[in-house]
Parts: structure tokens; sequence; C-alpha cells
């Protein structure tokens, strides 16, 4: 590929880009080639004309072999980054206090199975609430702090207790 600039030819690489704002560019990398003040033509290997470039007269940056032109003159504004936090996001928020308020009215289940001669089993982590008891016989219940104490008389063979909290 070429460029050509005003009737010189120079052999080049050219690319199409978008710039921050939005605008066409050509990114032109020819170590030969000056800057292209008055626009210029891309030509293919046999010298045919595949792009007039003829309005891109603004360099939009220039590193080394590598020149940028646009039609429209803008400069580059460098990203600027901050270390404050992220703002929140509303929808986050309102599914996160959605998913607060589903949690606070599912119930709470919890099943044991208690085996042979045993007299009581303990739930852990059991939550405050209105609190029942699914389990064939008579049994009491106590409460200490997170813990529930499920007692019956002792079994000759097994059962299942499950306990629910609303």
């Amino acid at each position: 590929m070429y460029i050509q600039i005003g009737k010189r030819k120079y052999e080049c690489k050219a690319t199409t880009f978008t710039t921050q704002f939005g605008n066409e560019a050509v990114r032109v990398n020819s170590a030969d080639a000056p800057v292209a003040r008055n626009g210029f033509l891309l030509l293919n290997s046999k010298e045919e004309v595949i792009a007039d470039r003829s309005d891109f007269t603004n360099l939009y940056r220039e590193d080394g072999a590598i020149k940028e032109y646009t039609a429209v003159a803008e400069e580059i504004v460098p990203a600027e980054g901050t270390q404050d936090p992220v703002p929140t996001n509303p929808i986050s928020v309102a599914l996160s206090n959605l998913n607060r308020r589903v949690t606070e009215i599912t119930p709470y289940t919890q099943t044991k199975k208690a085996y042979y001669g045993e007299v009581e089993k303990v739930f852990y982590g059991v939550p405050n609430g209105i609190l029942t008891v699914n389990m064939d016989g008579e049994y009491t219940v106590e409460r200490i702090e997170d813990r529930l104490y499920v007692r019956f008389e002792r079994l000759d063979g097994t059962k299942e207790i499950t306990i629910t909290v609303q």
C-alpha cells in the first residue's frame, strides 16, 4: 500500500479507527512519508486509488513513523482516573433490598434424625421467630441463644424432627 502526498508516493501501512469523540481517523505507518498537511490518497500495490483522504488535513497524533489524521480537528483528552469509590448503582440497591425482604419472609427449616436411645436433639444457628416443631410424640423445647433443644422420651427407634421458624 502507498500514501500519496501531493505528487509523491511513499510505501505505508494504513488502518482506520474511531477517535475518542467518534470521528473517523486514519493511522498511517510510513518511515518515509512526511506529515500530510493537505490530505492524501491511499493507493493499492498497483498504484490505484483505494481511498481519497483529501479532507483528512488535521494531524491527530504523531509517534515516530506513525501519523494519525482526521477530517475534524480535535485534541486528545487524556483519561483521568480516581481512587474514589464507584457510585452505588440504584438497581443493585433495589435488588439487595428485595433480596433482604424475601429472606426475611422465607421460613427457616432444619431437619434432623434422632436415633435409638437419644433423649434430645440440638439445633444450632436457629433464628428468632415463630417456632413450629414437627415430631411424633411428646416433647419440650428450650432455647439458649441461637441453640434450640428438643427433648423427648428415650427413643426405641429413629424419628425425624423438623423445626420451622417464621
